[in-house]
């Protein structure tokens, strides 16, 4: 057996080096490796060993996941290549110096396993193991491992060691541990909305209620208009989803609504993800950070990725979709190749993006531009006629709507979006209530509209306004 003083790092023999240089992942490998190697032989494991170093998705080495393989793996009538019978923490050994002495956790996860908990979680669980010594027993044989987390790697590290010859068993244990987490995700994501960047002004628990009480009575919008963007979600229908596997293609459709503020197009989506959630679809809202193009796309690259594990019909909603991919960003390339289908990931049970944006044009035109990338763009535009006006007015006047007294100015507000219509109601009331009436009047809609449309010209007329030069008597109070 080797000599751990033949492996360390001339000059580093005492202990380990600091974490701002190379050498500290070479130097804790080196000593793992040495103590793991002497760990083996005095644990009487037998046959010649393969060690090798590892890096494998954190979420697989989750205490909580490793006991879900054992558990299935002891009703199994009969066993399977890499099935394990149980593992273990093991102390560390006296010649690992306390390296991965203490079974560290990857911060707080939600009770799901799914990620780290925010906040606003509870029941929360320790995350995947980063640190620690480990030992996995087979049916015959056994596996030690050591997980190191690195300083400046967000995952940690690992060196296996095995009996020579076991490589396919231990990657059938792999398979067994990435089933069991899929299986877990499928189960925790059914009829789950995930929110991955909330605004500043928001945060995952308030928008996610937000949603869930959505329903298709708030939107106001032509019928025709609905169904075309409903009826997108017949990517989830299994005889689609087989033409798509025909064809060869990741079954993802990926949609776009435009249109100015205001409009309806996100009280729609959220209808539309409330529905989808109702049903036990999984839901994944995307907002971006502002600047950070890069950053954000990671964030829609998780979120696509996150459809795929959890093996269920999969809803991604991207809010302003500008600010993922517009032309100021440096590599487009890997965004271009998911859109293309280079690079996108399959989910069997299909994915359907939903993005909206109030500015296409800042949009990368190799997006817009290219059919295929955005497979439909839907515009979504103003009142377009009196009956939609009035379904307004009945919406937001609630139990004051009275048709014969607020019908008439339907027609004055056609070419208005959602969003005004909501701000004139409320208006409105508080133009009733100064006035100490009980019920709101036409007037009263009108002086609204009107005092609306002349705010948004008085800020649009703003950027033509100068301030008074500064005359030789100061600012004004000693001026004759």
């Amino acid at each position: 057996m080797l000599d751990m003083l033949d492996i360390l790092p001339e000059g580093e023999i005492q202990g380990v080096p600091t974490h701002k240089t190379r050498n500290w992942e070479m130097s804790v490998l080196h000593i793992a490796a040495a103590a793991i190697m002497r760990l083996w032989e005095e644990k009487g494991l037998g046959a010649e060993p393969l060690l090798f170093r590892t890096k494998t998705d954190e979420k697989l080495y989750h205490p909580a996941l490793l006991d879900k393989v054992v558990e299935r793996a002891q009703k199994r009538k009969r066993a399977r290549s890499g099935q394990l019978s149980r593992w273990e923490r093991l102390p560390v050994p006296p010649e690992a110096h306390e390296i991965g002495a203490f079974p560290l956790h990857n911060d707080l996860y939600d009770s799901s396993l799914l990620g780290e908990a925010s906040i606003y979680d509870r029941n929360t669980v320790g995350g995947p193991l980063i640190d620690g010594w480990f030992a996995y027993h087979f049916e015959g044989w056994s596996a030690l491992a050591v997980r190191l987390a690195a300083p400046e790697e967000n995952e940690a590290i690992g060196i296996v060691m095995l009996p020579l010859g076991r490589q396919d068993d231990w990657l059938a244990f792999l398979v067994e541990l990435r089933q069991a987490l899929h299986g877990v995700l499928r189960r925790k994501r059914k009829g789950r909305i995930e929110v991955l960047g909330a605004p500043e002004d928001g945060n995952r628990f308030t928008i996610e209620q937000e949603i869930r009480k959505t329903t298709f009575d708030h939107v106001i919008l032509p019928d025709e208009l609905i169904a075309r963007v409903t009826g997108q979600c017949t990517i989830w229908q299994p005889e689609i989803l087989a033409r798509y596997e025909a064809l060869r293609v990741p079954r993802l459709r990926k949609v776009l609504l435009i249109g100015p503020p205001g409009t309806g197009k996100t009280t729609l989506v959220k209808a539309m993800a409330a529905e989808h959630t109702r049903k036990g679809g999984y839901t994944v809202y995307v907002f971006a950070d502002e600047g950070h193009g890069g950053h954000s796309w990671l964030r829609l690259r998780r979120a696509l990725e996150s459809a795929v594990a959890s093996g269920l019909p999969t809803l991604v909603v991207v809010e302003d979709l500008e600010n993922f991919v517009s032309p100021r960003d440096e590599n487009m390339q890997p965004i271009l190749n998911v859109l293309d289908g280079v690079a996108t990931p399959d989910n069997p049970a299909g994915t359907l993006v939903l993005a909206t944006s109030n500015a296409p044009e800042r949009i990368d035109k190799r997006i817009t531009q290219r059919p295929g990338r955005i497979d439909v763009m839907i515009e979504v535009g103003a009142i377009q006629d009196e009956a939609q006006a009035i379904r307004f007015l009945k919406r937001f006047l609630d139990s004051a709507y009275n048709p014969q007294e607020h019908n008439p100015i339907a027609r004055r507000l056609i070419g208005q979006v959602g969003s005004h219509m909501r701000e004139v109601c409320i208006l409105a009331a508080i133009h009733a209530i100064e006035d100490r009436r009980d019920h709101v009047t036409r007037q009263d809609l009108t002086f609204a509209h009107e005092a609306l449309l002349a705010g948004r010209k008085a800020a649009a007329d703003l950027d033509t306004c100068e301030p008074p030069r500064a005359g030789n008597g100061g600012i004004g109070f000693a001026r004759k």
